[in-house]
């Protein structure tokens, strides 16, 4: 009991305290998870101005290269001219509009150039697959536009991706074999001859990268890209193609954000890589204030539980004080009522050897006295059951006895009201053998719920009581035909002092009994509660039903 001011001290500080904690954790996180989101938004703004220079050098080269495919001619000296004069040119590949190879044309004299071109490829021209990017009749090719960054396959075998660049004549396809990925540029003719540009490898990596910033020196949001990041260009195999920015990162490092390259490199991404320190950096501040606050708070609510205690335990005094006194009253009021009660037993013989004319009249005042001080030692018993129920638990004393005993012998006290009230009692008694009973804590119990009929239940002019027993159980039913208890009340009405209405022409009542009768029935090792009916109230009081007492 001492410590429990103490424990309850520590949970009102402590369970504030830790939700706060809680919270100042979960904000920190928040603020980090911003601060890093932040972060992915400016990188990725940069990367995307990156990715859009690349586009730019891609649409610039598709201009040059859309002049160099109209300049290719059918003869093959005049190609092969052609390709001497364009560094970039790897090779040129004419088709006709079912994909025959018109150049190189393996019947004719070819160079050594052009045999092992038509050697790498030949699945390329097999398939056909510029005709189908050409026309837009390949579902094969459509699936792997859709498939951007898919990977590819390294050797014999090739995929490939096509994209527009601003015609349908003409366009990128991208084709892999060998060491990778390589382009071609490909233009339709309008006789339905294809002709394709297949860049040198070596010469169109070599003006990407020239393309590609060497760093980057930009202030966005306070952030210094050129000393905090470091830039990669991956393949679609996911090795580094170019890299620039001073920071390394490690081995197995993830980036920060990432974005794929546009058409034609598809498949390959832009990375941005920042150092774990500069985020936790950032952050460090938002921490400190936020650990700041917390003690603060923490100061502030154990300044304010101290004033709050000391205020409490003031009012706890005094409702001690107060139920004590009540208590004293109470046990007070208990000897001349029990005086009362006496001395009209004595006076009621008497009337007995009076005449009936004369001592009818008598007897019916008496009734009454009778009626009203046995609800007074009622009330009274209530009172000092709540006030022990404060202060410690209740002691039960169990003796075999008789459920339905107790149940007629109840009824006998209350049947001078419940006669004068208009009551019809029904009794449906059917315990069977004594069981294991605090005869004073049941009694006490139906009391109050045969009072509560009395006093609420009076229009319905109905109590019935049922008893039984089911196996362990002993069950004790109590129904009344009254105005019955909203669904919105009868879990309230088991707390102390809790009325269904206090208007003043309502039965006069403390609120506590059915919170006493609750409370006896689960000392008892069982429990009371309030039952569906169609009309009125039903409550069962259910107890164990055992015929002797077991070693504790």
């Amino acid at each position: 009991m001492r410590n429990k001011p103490l424990i309850l001290l520590m949970l009102i500080v402590g369970l504030p305290l830790g939700g706060l904690t809680w919270l100042g954790v979960r904000v920190a996180r928040d603020d980090e998870a911003a601060l890093k989101q932040r972060f992915e938004e400016v990188f990725a703004t940069q990367l995307y101005d990156i990715d859009g220079a690349v586009s730019r050098h891609f649409e610039s080269n598709s201009i040059e290269l859309r002049d160099t495919a109209r300049q290719v001619k059918s003869a093959p000296d005049s190609i092969r001219a052609l390709i001497r004069r364009t560094p970039q040119l790897r090779q040129v590949l004419v088709l006709d509009n079912v994909g025959s190879v018109l150049h190189p044309d393996s019947n004719s004299d070819l160079n050594l150039a052009e045999r092992e071109f038509l050697h790498e490829a030949q699945e390329l021209i097999r398939d056909r697959d510029l005709i189908h990017v050409s026309t837009g009749q390949s579902d094969s090719v459509q699936k792997k536009q859709q498939a951007e960054a898919a990977l590819p396959t390294r050797g014999e075998e090739s995929e490939s991706l096509s994209a527009a660049s601003g015609s349908s004549d003409e366009g990128w396809h991208v084709w892999y074999w060998g060491r990778g990925v390589h382009l071609i540029f490909w233009q339709r003719r309008d006789d339905g001859k294809v002709v394709g540009l297949f860049i040198e490898r070596g010469r169109w990596m070599a003006d990407l990268i020239a393309a590609l910033p060497e760093t980057v020196n930009r202030q966005h949001d306070g952030v210094s890209v050129a000393t905090t990041a470091r830039f990669r260009l991956v393949d679609s195999m996911g090795q580094s193609v170019y890299e620039w920015g001073e920071y390394e990162p490690p081995e197995e490092s993830t980036p920060l954000t990432e974005t794929a390259v546009s058409t034609p490199l598809t498949s390959w991404r832009l990375q941005a890589f920042v150092p774990d320190s500069l985020l936790a950096g950032a952050s460090s501040g938002t921490a400190f204030q936020l650990a700041s606050g917390i003690g603060a708070v923490a100061c502030a609510l154990i300044v304010l539980v101290t004033v709050f205690w000391r205020e409490y335990s003031r009012e706890v005094r005094q409702a001690s004080q107060r139920v004590s006194f009540v208590n004293q009253v109470s046990h007070e009021l208990k000897t001349p009522l029990t005086n009362i009660r006496m001395y009209a037993d004595l006076l009621a013989v008497d009337l007995e050897n009076l005449e009936e004319s004369t001592g009818g009249k008598f007897a019916d005042r008496l009734r009454v006295i009778v009626s009203e001080s046995q609800r007074l030692s009622r009330l009274i018993s209530n009172v000092l059951t709540f006030g022990r129920q404060q202060r410690d638990a209740l002691i039960l004393n169990p003796r075999p006895a008789s459920a339905d005993e107790l149940v007629r012998r109840v009824i006998e006290q209350f049947a001078p009201t419940l006669s004068r009230l208009g009551f019809q009692t029904e009794l449906k008694l059917d315990a069977g053998q004594p069981v294991m009973l605090d005869q004073d804590a049941v009694e006490q119990i139906l009391v109050n719920l045969i009072s509560n009929v009395e006093k609420y239940a009076a229009d319905g002019k109905l109590l019935k009581i049922e008893t039984c027993r089911d196996n362990s159980k002993l069950r004790i039913i109590v129904t009344d035909a009254g105005p019955g208890i909203p669904a919105a009340m009868q879990r309230a009405v088991f707390e102390p002092f809790v009325r269904v209405s206090s208007r003043l022409e309502d039965a006069a009542g403390t609120g506590i009994g059915l919170s006493i009768a609750r409370e006896l029935a689960r000392f008892h090792g069982g429990d009371l509660t309030m039952m569906d009916c169609a009309s009125g109230a039903s409550f069962c009081v259910e107890l164990p039903a055992l015929e002797e007492v077991r070693d504790a």
